[in-house]
């Protein structure tokens, strides 16, 4: 772990942090490979089932342009890196919530929107940046964002590179809970602590089929076969009948 990249426990909710605030989280090398690791580390430790990423003040406006004089392979190389970090996010077994006060710009919006949820304030701001310098969008926002805000209008947000403020952001569902003010962080950890409270199975299992869609319908009903009969037989599952019977709130072991 570097200290780009900090992390916390709380119970079974770890909370990533993005520490370079006076670069406002502009994705140096060191701050990628620390979230790609920290992620990955995570995502191993069976204590853990649920994720928050936060960025502080500014959650990430982009790459470090900086970098982009570097050689072309070693660019391509550095990517791939942010690219495990992606899939981690976006295909793990860990619900993330991200928690984006000011800005996510460029790969930082990517990052966001790799999430599962979004948490913003009326400070927030949005925007996929990449056509200003003259690239396109990457960190695979051009697969995260349809599904979100619909085609049409991820196209206008990718294209017309302008900004989205965080109570629009909501509203066309590319955030899903609007904060108090100052509030995005712990809004964000009360989320991933009910997550936490949830039987990671089926979570998890949910998860790895909605990060695969579009599929066939004959795809997922194979999928459906095969993980309810493996869920069907697992300590979460006779807790929760029991606990239904009981008239209580379950609690979930992850077994």
């Amino acid at each position: 772990m570097t200290d780009a990249v900090l992390v916390e426990r709380r119970g079974a909710v770890a909370i990533v942090s993005l520490n370079r605030p006076k670069h406002r989280n502009a994705l140096a090398k060191e701050l990628v490979h620390g979230l790609e690791r920290a992620v990955a580390e995570l995502q191993d430790d069976p204590s853990i089932r649920a994720l928050v990423l936060n960025g502080g003040d500014h959650f990430c406006v982009g790459g470090d342009l900086s970098s982009l004089d570097d050689p072309l392979m070693t660019m391509r190389s550095e990517m791939q890196i942010g690219h495990r970090a992606i899939r981690l996010l976006a295909g793990g077994r860990l619900p993330v919530v991200a928690a984006v006060a000011g800005n996510a710009y460029g790969a930082g919006f990517s990052i966001a929107m790799a999430c599962d949820f979004v948490v913003v304030d009326e400070k927030s701001s949005f925007g996929a940046a990449f056509g200003r310098v003259g690239l396109q969008p990457d960190y695979g926002l051009m697969w995260s964002l349809p599904p979100r805000v619909g085609m049409g209008m991820a196209r206008e947000i990718m294209m017309f590179c302008e900004p989205i403020a965080g109570e629009r952001a909501v509203s066309i569902r590319l955030a899903d809970r609007l904060a108090e003010p100052g509030q995005v962080l712990p809004t964000a950890i009360e989320m991933a602590q009910r997550l936490a409270k949830l039987p990671p199975g089926t979570v998890s299992t949910t998860k790895a089929v909605l990060s695969r869609l579009p599929m066939s319908l004959d795809t997922m009903l194979a999928w459906e076969a095969d993980t309810q009969a493996l869920l069907s037989h697992t300590a979460d599952f006779a807790e929760g009948v029991k606990a239904f019977g009981e008239r209580r709130a379950p609690v979930f072991g992850g077994q």
